[in-house]
């Protein structure tokens, strides 16, 4: 018994560090996520939590407007850990989608997408970069959680079956 309580503990500690994830993740973007804005910015620039591949067309950036055109303009610039894009302008307002593909230094690549609104159609003369976390997946989170449920379930049948075999064995 007492085998089986530190096998299921040694299995519970090691679910409980967590693995390392090197992916690349968006930290900030400039305009941000779900914003309302009233001026459309002269690029799109988007910061990742490490380096980026420069793979040429490989990594890119479009921002599509309310009526599906892509604003971008010129290749996209990889420098480091940021991504950029000029924009076109337009005279539509609504719900801009921008969507990226990048490759992290260790080869990944992440696709991912996000929409802010656009109020009133006028282009930028400074870019104002707004650092705003991107909300990433609670995946580890969760996985976590499962585990240490399992295993808390899986402790308290065992300490039962235990209890009950004491209880028989003294009868």
């Amino acid at each position: 018994m007492k085998k089986i309580v530190v096998l299921s503990l040694v299995t519970l500690l090691s679910f409980l560090t967590p693995p390392a994830f090197a992916h690349s993740e968006l930290v900030s973007s400039n305009p941000s996520a779900s914003v309302n804005i009233q001026q459309l910015p002269e690029q799109i620039e988007l910061e990742f939590n490490e380096e980026l591949l420069n793979l040429g067309t490989g990594n890119s950036i479009s921002i599509m407007s309310p009526s599906g055109e892509d604003l971008g303009m010129g290749d996209t610039s990889t420098e480091g850990a940021k991504i950029t894009r000029l924009l076109n302008t337009t005279s539509e307002t609504g719900q801009f989608q921008v969507k990226y593909r990048v490759a992290s230094a260790d080869g990944h690549v992440l696709n991912g997408s996000y929409i802010f609104n656009l109020t009133q159609a006028v282009v930028a003369t400074t870019n104002e970069k707004t650092n705003v976390p991107e909300s990433g997946s609670n995946l580890l989170v969760t996985l976590g959680a499962i585990i240490l449920g399992s295993a808390l379930v899986l402790l308290i049948g065992l300490a039962i079956r235990s209890r009950k075999r004491r209880i028989t064995s003294t009868d």
